[in-house]
């Protein structure tokens, strides 16, 4: 016969219990309400009386991860996994993370075991989904929505990421159908709104899609990206005036730019030539992180790196120069370009890039002894006089509008004997202009008189082509330069 349970023994448990439900709860409504402290320390408190409370260590991770320390949040779900390994939404949310951390291999399979746990529920097929497009299988991508869809036949979002796909896809009039199905469902969307309007942008409605931009700036008065949106079609329409009040909105709202509102309006010749914001080009360069190089080098045309060692070897040919360097600065690194092409011919390199996914991209070729993610000329500041062979700049200074302070850096920190290399856009004028491309140009007596302003002799200033845009070569420089 069993011996009956203390009752003392089972009070307590189950006053441990009510404890741990308290603590959790008031840790959710602390997290729901972004007060992230707080919910860390009934997370904590609650762990304290059982570490293996799942829902604790998981919410606890998601405290991490919205305070973006990623790995103690990755570490923390997978603790929580480990406890409890039948909840969908831990799978769901370390996928989260570790897409975030760019593991896209490793959130695919929590997002596999997310849908193997919970197959009929349409949140885990549209988080495949957004991995799948991240990825650029697209096709893949459409059929995860399409399923996520029919299992959800009333998921606005489903269909709205399906209308976001087929924009980038260029397939407009499918996008436009998508998007009017998940409008239909909730039709207050500002995002889905902006894509319908970029939709009927795209497929010369512009009127329409005035309508419908303004809506969403309705909507949202106070989101910078609509306004944006706005002052493109403005133009387009041919309302400059209207184009400049939706483009200085933009600007006014967030001041940091990241949408590059600043440099539409020098396009416009609305406001004076002035340097691009540094949260502009931050952003347009981790944008194109992960595809820069197949886009940039098979769709353009693109040999700025090849352009520039041709120039080197050339002008160390002609001077009689050694064409070897044993320490060498990549202002604008990129993805690395730059470094495959001088491989050989440098010891060490250090590089320069204020985007973090391209140095990201640039660490993973295994070239650079250093990697700086900083603008070039706070780069160039933090490093000491005179000890560095060669700087070279592959068609990262068209982002800089006036070439002296980066220029004066560059031969303060070249040795004596040491190089500048770097190839521009050129323009036929005098000084500098914003182009169409929403790059800067630069004349060549312009660049000239730069160079011989900070110190440096030129030994070969040529005119090229680094790529290529609507099948057209973009005029350009390539330039050598020595300190002597």
């Amino acid at each position: 016969m069993s011996r009956p349970r203390p009752r003392a023994k089972t009070d307590e448990q189950s006053r441990t219990k009510r404890s741990l439900t308290d603590l959790y709860d008031a840790a959710s409504r602390h997290f729901l309400s972004k007060r992230y402290g707080p919910a860390e320390d009934r997370c904590r408190q609650a762990l304290a009386l059982d570490p293996r409370h799942a829902n604790s260590l998981h919410l606890l991770g998601l405290v991490h991860g919205e305070t973006n320390r990623l790995d103690l949040a990755v570490d923390l779900i997978a603790s929580a996994i480990r406890c409890n390994p039948n909840n969908h939404e831990y799978f769901l949310h370390l996928g989260d993370l570790l897409q975030h951390q760019n593991k896209l291999d490793e959130a695919r399979k929590s997002f596999d075991l997310a849908i193997k746990l919970a197959p009929n529920l349409a949140v885990g097929w549209i988080r495949l989904g957004n991995l799948l497009r991240i990825q650029r299988r697209y096709d893949e991508g459409l059929l995860t929505y399409e399923h996520a869809f029919t299992l959800d036949p009333d998921n606005a979002e489903a269909a709205a990421l399906s209308g976001g796909v087929l924009l980038e896809l260029r397939r407009y009039e499918e996008a436009l159908a998508k998007c009017d199905l998940s409008l239909a469902i909730s039709p207050d969307q500002v995002e889905v709104l902006c894509v319908k309007g970029d939709c009927l942008r795209n497929l010369g409605r512009a009127a329409e899609a005035a309508a419908i931009y303004r809506r969403a700036s309705e909507l949202a008065p106070d989101r910078a990206s609509v306004w944006r949106l706005l002052g493109k079609v403005h133009e387009q329409l041919g309302d400059r005036d209207g184009a400049i009040k939706a483009l200085r909105r933009a600007r006014e709202i967030d001041p940091s730019d990241p949408l590059g509102a600043s440099v539409e309006l020098m396009r416009l010749g609305a406001d004076e030539l002035s340097e691009m914001p540094p949260a502009y080009v931050r952003v347009l360069f981790d944008q194109y992180a992960a595809t820069f190089d197949s886009v940039l080098v098979e769709a353009l045309g693109y040999r700025g790196p090849s352009v520039l060692f041709e120039a080197v070897l050339s002008a160390c040919q002609a001077h009689q120069k050694p064409a070897n360097f044993k320490h060498a600065i990549d202002l604008g690194c990129g993805t690395g370009l730059v470094a495959i092409a001088f491989a050989e011919m440098v010891d060490q390199f250090v590089g320069i890039d204020l985007s973090p996914g391209m140095i990201e991209k640039a660490r993973a070729r295994g070239l650079y002894a250093e990697l700086k993610v900083t603008d070039m000329l706070e780069g160039l500041r933090t490093t000491p006089d005179c000890g560095v062979d060669l700087v070279l700049s592959a068609d990262a200074m068209i982002y800089v509008a006036d070439l002296f302070p980066v220029l004066k850096e560059a031969s303060r920190v070249l040795a004596s004997g040491g190089l500048l290399a770097v190839t521009l856009e050129r323009h036929d004028g005098d000084g500098f202009i914003m182009g169409e491309g929403r790059r800067y140009a630069h004349s060549a007596s312009y660049v000239r008189a730069s160079i011989e302003a900070v110190g440096l002799v030129v030994l070969q200033l040529e005119l090229h082509s680094a790529r290529h845009e609507r099948g057209v070569p973009v005029p350009g420089l390539v330039v050598v330069a020595e300190k002597s």
